[in-house]
């Protein structure tokens, strides 16, 4: 019976201990009105309109270089690995290159002999012309020689001195030798002729080995691959040992970015794509750091629109600064606050101080007593966190952020 009468009592107890906080939450509440559990102070502040959307990080023109080769060959040695930091300019792959060393030393000998060519030609032919400048002085000398042979005859032959035949075979004397005289003029300015021909002939064969020779030459570098940037490698397509066909596209091998050449493309619903301008702040966080807000601003919005899911977006460019690019990699989904206005040194409450009762706004303000006293002020811009206050609550005044509000009074 004891036992019964004790646990009877503590029921008792239990119920009147329940009643009693019922009653004082709302039985009291109603008769001292709300309870108020946080509270802020009414400031001088800062006030920033955002809109928020998501992006996507991805690399700048130029950052990507997808290095290849023109040469076809056996990879003889892979100097990289997929996250290696490269420099711009450094060996990172060899293409077994005997093929085209044989064929420049070809292009070598091709030259020599060219070169040969042009100097036998302006060896040889300067002698010839002058054995055949000579050969012409002595035909000119004979023929001038049988000229005055003939001329004297004729006079001879006048007086009776000598006979007619004598004469007729000083005049054949001469029209050989003004024959031979022409004919060897012919020859040499034919051989002249020949020489000049022979020089550009010989000439252009060495211009042409020449560049037969560097061609070859182009061919060897195709079979070294040095860093185009500086950056990291992000894909390794072959390893050594394998064959690499150059065909009508160049093969590629070695892919490079340079993470510090990074930007971000907001997508921007088109209904609020007019309150985007360009020079607005951006900022934005990734799921890699969420505690992180980096920072940025719009630096163009392209014309062409994007659509997905049906929805029409317009897409927001924002470059990226090194220090901050350093720190994403390309294709990270963003979360993006552009900040379309903000105005500075107003009167500001937070946010969670506006409280909608029976379809109105409120600012329950808080005396020493720890009371407080809703007022309906006058609201100017709302932002994110904060809103500003045009009359109705002064500088410096508490205001609850945080409270209970008395049961008789309904709640939106």
């Amino acid at each position: 019976m004891r036992k019964q009468s004790a646990f009877i009592l503590i029921v008792l107890v239990t119920i009147l201990l329940i009643s009693g906080t019922v009653w004082y939450f709302v039985v009291q509440q109603d008769a001292d009105g709300a309870k108020v559990l946080e509270i802020a102070k009414a400031q001088k502040g800062s006030v920033a309109v955002q809109l928020q959307s998501t992006g996507i990080i991805q690399a700048q023109v130029g950052a990507i270089v997808k290095t290849g080769t023109r040469a076809t060959g056996v990879i003889e040695r892979m100097l990289v690995r997929v996250g290696d930091r490269v420099e711009k300019g450094i060996l990172i792959a060899k293409i077994d290159d005997r093929e085209q060393r044989a064929n420049y030393v070809a292009q070598e000998a091709a030259l020599r002999q060219a070169q040969a060519q042009l100097e036998n030609v302006n060896k040889t032919y300067p002698i010839q012309i002058d054995q055949a400048q000579a050969t012409l002085d002595g035909s000119l000398a004979q023929r001038r020689f049988t000229y005055l042979t003939w001329q004297r005859r004729i006079a001879l032959v006048a007086t009776g001195v000598l006979e007619q035949s004598s004469l007729d075979e000083a005049y054949q004397d001469y029209v050989v030798a003004a024959t031979q005289a022409k004919s060897n003029k012919d020859a040499l300015r034919l051989l002249e002729e020949n020489y000049i021909t022979d020089v550009i002939n010989a000439v252009e064969a060495v211009v042409s080995a020449q560049a037969e020779l560097d061609n070859a030459s182009i061919q060897i570098s195709y079979t070294e691959i040095y860093a185009p940037i500086d950056g990291l490698v992000s894909q390794v397509t072959a390893q050594e040992g394998e064959t690499v066909v150059a065909g009508l596209q160049v093969a590629n091998l070695i892919t490079i970015l340079d993470p510090t050449r990074l930007e971000m493309l907001i997508y921007v619903d088109e209904t609020d794509v007019g309150t985007v301008t360009r020079g607005m702040p951006v900022n934005f966080t990734v799921d890699a750091y969420p505690s992180v807000i980096f920072r940025g601003s719009v630096s163009k919005i392209y014309p062409e629109a994007v659509i997905q899911d049906n929805i029409v977006y317009y897409q927001a460019l924002v470059p990226l600064k090194p220090k901050t690019a350093i720190q994403l990699r390309p294709q990270m989904t963003t979360q993006c606050s552009i900040i379309t206005k903000e105005i500075d040194s107003v009167l500001v409450v937070p946010n969670n101080a506006i409280k909608w009762v029976d379809g109105k706004q409120y600012v329950y303000i808080v005396d020493e007593n720890n009371r407080a006293t809703p007022v309906s002020p006058e609201f100017g811009t709302m932002g994110a966190n904060n809103t500003e206050v045009l009359s109705g609550i002064n500088n410096g005044d508490l205001v609850a952020t945080r409270l209970i509000l008395p049961s008789n009074q309904s709640k939106e």
